[in-house]
Order: C-alpha cells, then structure tokens, then sequence
C-alpha cells in the first residue's frame, strides 16, 4: 500500500497476480483510509477478544504477492514482462489461519474461528468483504481492513485485561530484543504492569483530544500530532508522571 491523496491509501491488491480478476464488493471499490481513531465505546468493545485482535493484526501485516505487467515493445515486437514485489493486505480465511500458527505475535487460530468471528468486525466497521476470485467451480472471499491503522481512543476499561496485557508484554519483548538494556525478568514484569497503568491513565485524555480533530482525512501526521497532544495532556495527571518516572528507573538505571 502506498499513500495517495491525503488519508487515503493506493488499492495495490487488486493488481496483485494472486487477485487477478477478482469481482470487488461495493465495500472494496471504496478508498482504504489510512487511519481511524476508534472514539465509540461499542466498537472499541468489539475488540475485546483476542481472536479478533488476531485477525486485525493478520489483515494489517498482509502476505507478500506480485504484480506482473506484460507491454510489447513497439519497435521489435518482443513481449517485455515486468514483475515487482508488493505486500497484499486482502486476504482469504485460509491464508488468516496459516499466517496465525506462523506469526509469534498471535496465537494460532482455527477456520471456524475466523467464520465465527469475521461478521463481528465487518459490523463494527472493522473489515470488508473486499471480493471474491472465481477459479474454475471454486470461489474465495477476501477480506481486507477498513483503515490501514486503527486509533483506539476510548476508555480502555472494558476490553479484556488479556489484550492490553499481552500488547504491553510484546511491546517490552520488542525493546529488550532491539535494545541493549540488560532487563531481568522482574525488570520486564514490572514494566508490563506499568505500560497497562499508563494506558489506564491516557486513556482519560484519548477520546477527548480525538474528538477534537477537524474533518475525517486523518493521515501518519496527524498521528503524530496527536500523540504529541496526548502527551502534553498526560503531563497534567501526577500518576502519569510518577508511572513515566518509574519507567525510566527501570530502562535508564544509571541516569
């Protein structure tokens, strides 16, 4: 996916060699938005699963795919075929279930699994029915998010403590892996428990700065800006600040 008009994103799958000849939907004819900020207490709800959260990842990583072009040189005849590498974000239930067993970042999840739990996210808003490709008697669905990135910006205080638990254990997994900070395994526990407390505190701010952004175009920019307005608001809240400090004794020890 690359970026074309300002909150909108360039429709590459359709290209894509594996969904040649696919029949959109009226969903999948539709501009993918870059990102939506999540401000709705039922559709944040939604989520409140790790299966569906599974999904939502899976759909966000893509697999990769090709695009083959074919011109003919007007000079000498000879037939040109240009192939390039891209990443597809449509995806069928098959592929969901095979990339779930190989993604570390997931629990491997089941085809009824993903049945069951589809039309919930397509009801929220979530994901399309992007279309369906035709081979011969045999017809495959894929699906596709609505946004290339989701916002939660409500209350955290009804999805699953399993959820936001498991994002601050992957979240400390990824800076140990990425950083030299030599954290003990009491180090990463403690951490866990005060990345969930410091969701917990933003989250009195996240609606409310959301709500606020003009229009409904909402680029990586604006992102940015917002987590720098959520920030500047956190710092008002002495728990968020004692929670940051605490943090940071943890990672910068000798600072």
């Amino acid at each position: 996916m690359t970026a074309t008009r300002k909150g909108q994103v360039e429709d590459l799958d359709r290209l894509t060699d594996t969904l040649r000849g696919i029949e959109l939907t009226e969903e999948g004819r539709r501009p993918q938005r870059e990102i939506v900020f999540v401000t709705d207490e039922e559709m944040t709800h939604v989520l409140d699963d790790p299966v569906r959260m599974a999904i939502i990842k899976i759909l966000k990583k893509g697999v990769p795919d090709t695009i083959t072009t074919k011109t003919r040189d007007e000079e000498t005849g000879d037939l040109i075929i240009r192939q390039r590498e891209v990443r597809r974000h449509a995806l069928s239930v098959i592929e969901i279930v095979k990339l779930s067993v190989e993604d570390e970042e997931v629990d491997g999840i089941t085809k009824n699994q993903v049945y069951h739990h589809l039309p919930k996210l397509i009801e929220a808003g979530y994901v399309i029915k992007y279309g369906t490709v035709t081979t011969g008697k045999r017809t495959t669905d894929y699906y596709r998010r609505t946004a290339k990135g989701f916002v939660i910006a409500s209350s955290p205080v009804r999805i699953d403590v399993r959820v936001i638990k498991k994002k601050a254990q992957q979240a400390v997994e990824r800076i140990d892996k990425v950083f030299d900070l030599q954290l003990t395994a009491d180090d990463k526990s403690k951490l866990v428990d005060l990345i969930i407390a410091s969701e917990r505190i933003e989250a009195k701010g996240r609606a409310r700065i959301a709500r606020m952004i003009k229009g409904d175009v909402v680029d990586s920019d604006v992102l940015e800006l917002y987590n720098f307005l959520l920030n500047v608001y956190s710092c008002g809240m002495d728990d968020w600040l004692r929670t940051q400090r605490e943090i940071r004794k943890i990672l910068f020890p000798d600072e």
